[in-house]
């Protein structure tokens, strides 16, 4: 995609809703921020909370994230929540601090409620990015099933208080989604979602992963032995790691050589994951690694055999995007933002939508059948290529900053 070139003094600030934990929606905004800082632009990132252990400590680092307020509570419970309503409600009074921006991005909420504010005191544009609808506002079944005490208990003291102002809060957030000059989106599945919660025409905007040059891959030595399968989501029940676990208990009957591997920063819920590894009496053969570094990270994906990616209503995925960006093809259920990312059959496969046997019978395809895993892992590294690559991603909101300008 060909875009216009920017003054070399064009600055943009990018809002986010915050970095406490290395999510996808963290990810896009920091490679949004990396990407364009490349291009010649001057980037700011803020968010009303910020965690420099949790939150991809390399990448966030290396942008150069900011809170608007100053950070003094850091002992304080609640204190996520706390600077996330006072940033909300003071957002007008921080324009001071952006006169010299030139283009505002909101990315989810708060960030889209924070642009709105600074641009329309300032009389500035501002583009909103959505990685779906806001869910304290409009909460996906699996929300309302599991809550947001066992994700981050912050969050959960904020949807209490939001449902006490919800018919206002809504209102602002409609206001600030549609008054947009853009709306952007993670991908078709959320971006039609998005359209009927909104009433406003988007912009597909998928995320996107790294290429990496996969013909010149060499095994490094690692103590986890191969084959494995890798699971890369935050350790929250709404990923449902107990549906790859308990397909994993059905792989073994068939395939008993294989492990199930699986990195993050230890949860709440990962004890509950624990207790279920240990009923099924599969203890030996799932590794939780806790938090890893991004070169770790990135090392997994590329010796993994298998993706797996067993969350039911995820509004896009980036895991299966950067296993793909490895070679490696992912089993994902045939349902929300993997439909998507996945090519059935193609790059990986979509189990039926929750059958713990079908996605097992996945898994054993590829792992019994090298060539098949390998014509996969192909043509997942050509499609992330194609059509999911991070230079894409910020090919379109470069194109959408410069038309609203």
């Amino acid at each position: 995609m060909m875009v216009r070139q920017a003054h070399h003094k064009t600055k943009i600030a990018i809002f986010h809703c915050g970095f406490i934990y290395s999510g996808g929606g963290e990810r896009i905004v920091l490679e949004e921020a990396r990407g364009l800082k490349r291009r010649g632009y001057e980037v700011e990132v803020y968010g009303p909370t910020y965690d420099a252990k949790k939150c991809y400590p390399e990448l966030t680092h290396e942008v150069g994230v900011k809170m608007f307020l100053p950070s003094f509570i850091e002992k304080l419970p609640g204190r996520f929540a706390i600077r996330m309503v006072a940033t909300s409600f003071l957002a007008p009074f921080f324009a001071f601090k952006f006169t010299d921006v030139d283009i505002f991005v909101g990315a989810n909420q708060p960030g889209a409620w924070l642009a709105f504010c600074v641009a329309k005191v300032l009389k500035k544009p501002y583009i909103v990015y959505l990685n779906q609808p806001n869910r304290l506002l409009y909460p996906r079944p699996i929300d309302r099933e599991y809550g947001w005490t066992t994700t981050v208990k912050d969050y959960h003291l904020l949807y209490r208080l939001i449902r006490l102002v919800k018919p206002i809060i809504s209102i602002l957030d409609k206001i600030s989604i549609t008054s947009t000059n853009a709306l952007l989106v993670n991908g078709a599945y959320i971006g039609g979602v998005i359209e009927n919660v909104y009433g406003r025409q988007t912009v597909d905007a998928p995320a996107g992963s790294y290429h990496q040059p996969i013909n010149k891959l060499r095994l490094n030595p690692h103590i986890i032995k191969r084959p494995y399968l890798l699971i890369t989501n935050r350790h929250d029940p709404q990923k449902r790691f107990d549906y790859a676990i308990r397909a994993l208990k059905i792989v073994l009957e068939d395939y008993p050589e294989v492990s199930l591997v699986i990195p993050g920063p230890f949860t709440e819920h990962t004890e509950e994951l624990v207790k279920l590894v240990k009923r099924l009496k599969i203890k030996n053969r799932v590794i939780f690694l806790g938090q890893i570094s991004e070169d770790e990270l990135q090392s997994l994906y590329k010796n993994a055999a298998v993706y797996c990616y067993p969350a039911p209503e995820e509004d896009f995925g980036l895991g299966p995007l950067e296993a793909g960006g490895w070679g490696v093809p992912t089993v994902a259920w045939n349902h929300a933002g993997p439909t998507v990312t996945v090519k059935d059959g193609v790059t990986g496969f979509l189990a039926e939508p929750y059958s713990v046997k079908d996605y097992a019978h996945k898994i054993l395809t590829l792992l019994k059948n090298p060539r098949l895993r390998t014509k996969m892992g192909r043509a997942a590294w050509e499609r992330t290529k194609e059509k999911f690559s991070w230079e894409r991603h910020v090919d379109i909101l470069e194109k959408s900053i410069l038309d609203n300008m």
